[in-house]
């Protein structure tokens, strides 16, 4: 059963529409831990009590107040090794800063930021604030917190006044952000969901009701229902707007490294300005109007749409993913479509230096430095979809990274099926729960003790390096006619060179033709000869 942790707190507004998609979730055999207003102690315990395979934090602010202090749920979780929804904790440290997010994307309005200290002191320079009006915000926090319709500042006296009040209600914040208001803007928000270069987005248009000048979504608009909020949503019907709007959503959202969602705030009058990004934004109208109207998508459905993001980026970096199929199968076909074939974006550098093999092994990725690296699995799966095997045999499981690949490759297929064995249970146990959902038999058996009850297709050999001639030898009997053996690890290296060459010695001896292909660890295709 998928294991899901939701973090939230009792200060974000409406529990009743979180609970709608927890129930939903639910639905499909999700096991769900809601856990509300948690201390750190409190999350510590919860983390060390189940095996997690995903947390997702649904709260405004970064940062949950203990009983004795505050501390980032974020951060707790990376520390801990639990798979997070959403983007990392470097990436959520960023984008909290408005100022640094504005000036590194290239399209913000001008602003400026004033200190406590410099407030206290007396020693910003006012006269540098030349373009009036201004609008006077917290630098790091979101969801509008301290933002009214009497943000908006015309001169010196008027900002003194509002920065003076924002210092006092927020006693943690230590910068105020003064940025130019843009009077008579249209304002819109626009989702990113996916990851890499599979990312759909939600264009959103903010249509004020009457003629207020000062058209702000404010922190009270926020908590207000929708029918209640000065202005409605609306779906853009210019299309040269919405794609101008699609590619600066898409654009800094690779830009700044962030992964499964986001929404980002802009405005337009002669041009586009980002006001805000946002990488938590809370699952309501704001992030999926777009969605809903277009594809049919439910409110209750968001936090599973956010899930399927996130399970689509695991899988294809090399990290198996148990979600089930059922839950992807239950969302608007159109968007799945848009979101699941992200590039491997949640990996390592390859750690190996260079071979006379390959000599650009920093071109290539990898998980950890065990599993194979993140090419190479691509090249499985794609081995594994062009040959079209009934039955594949893999030595060494690990954490399953290899194995996903031929795994989603079978699935794609529609027909097939693997068997992985490892020989450490606690690794083998964990990789059984990992794959239910996929025709894989994971086994914690010694390679040179299992015997297949089938014709071999594929023979992936991954397992003891200095073994690996052993197992050719053992499964040679059960490979079908014209079957593929594949061996990781076959560059020659002084350190271990067992792999190349027990190949090396089967090629010369007339048994395999082979060839090796120049990645940073080495990955040679084989074939019986006759």
């Amino acid at each position: 059963m998928y294991n899901l942790l939701i973090i939230t707190s009792s200060t974000e507004g409406d529990i009743n529409a979180l609970n709608e998609q927890v129930s939903y979730l639910e639905n499909f055999g999700i096991a769900i831990t809601l856990s509300i207003d948690a201390t750190e102690v409190d999350l510590l315990h919860l983390i060390h009590s189940k095996n997690f395979d995903c947390a997702y934090i649904h709260i405004k602010r970064r940062f949950l107040a203990g009983k004795e202090y505050s501390y980032d749920p974020v951060k707790v979780l990376e520390q801990k090794n639990i798979p997070t929804l959403g983007s990392s904790y470097i990436t959520q440290l960023l984008i909290s800063d408005k100022f640094s997010t504005s000036k590194k994307s290239g399209i913000g309005l001008p602003n400026q930021i004033i200190s406590r200290t410099a407030f206290v002191k007396d020693c910003f320079k006012w006269e540098n604030i030349e373009d009036y009006p201004v609008i006077i915000k917290p630098n790091t926090l979101h969801a509008s917190m301290g933002i009214s319709e009497n943000s908006v500042a015309r001169d010196v006296s008027q900002m003194k006044v509002i920065i003076e009040k924002l210092f006092k209600e927020f006693h943690f914040i230590n910068e105020i952000l003064i940025e130019h208001y843009v009077e008579n803007a249209q304002e819109y928000t626009v989702s990113v969901i996916g990851n890499g270069d599979s990312l759909a987005c939600s264009v959103s248009k903010l249509q004020f009701k009457g003629n207020c000048n000062t058209k702000i979504n404010s922190e009270n608009q926020k908590k207000m229902p929708l029918i209640k909020r000065s202005f409605v949503y609306t779906v853009e019907e210019n299309d040269k707007i919405r794609q101008r709007l699609e590619y600066h959503a898409k654009t800094l959202f690779k830009h700044f490294k962030m992964t499964d969602i986001a929404r980002f705030d802009f405005v337009l009058k002669n041009t586009y300005y980002l006001l805000e990004a946002n990488t938590c934004p809370i699952p309501g109208n704001s992030f999926s109007w777009e969605w809903q109207i277009k594809y049919g998508l439910k409110k209750h459905q968001i936090i599973s749409l956010y899930l399927c993001a996130f399970h689509f980026r695991q899988i294809t970096s090399g990290k198996p993913s148990r979600m089930p199929t059922s839950l992807i199968n239950s969302l608007p076909q159109e968007l799945i479509i848009q979101i699941n074939q992200p590039n491997a974006v949640d990996t390592c550098p390859e750690c190996s230096g260079p071979t006379d093999n390959c000599l650009r092994p920093h071109l290539f990725s990898m998980n950890d430095r065990i599993s194979s690296e993140t090419e190479v699995n691509n090249f499985l799966k794609a081995l594994t979809q062009l040959l079209k095997p009934q039955f594949i045999l893999e030595t060494g499981t690990h954490k399953g990274s290899s194995t996903i690949a031929f795994a989603e490759a079978l699935r794609k297929n529609g027909f097939g099926r693997l068997v992985t064995l490892e020989i450490i249970s606690e690794l083998a146990e964990k990789a059984q729960l990992l794959f239910v959902e996929y025709p894989v038999d994971v086994l914690n058996q010694e390679s040179l003790k299992y015997t297949p009850t089938d014709k071999i297709d594929l023979l992936f050999l991954d397992s003891k390096r200095d073994i690996r001639g052993q197992e050719f030898e053992h499964y040679r009997p059960y490979l079908r006619e014209r079957a593929i053996i594949v061996w990781h690890d076959s560059s020659y290296r002084e350190q271990n060179h067992s792999v190349f060459d027990v190949v090396e010695h089967l090629y010369k001896q007339g048994v395999i033709d082979r060839i090796l292909f120049p990645t940073p660890r080495g990955l040679t295709l084989s074939m019986l000869k006759g």
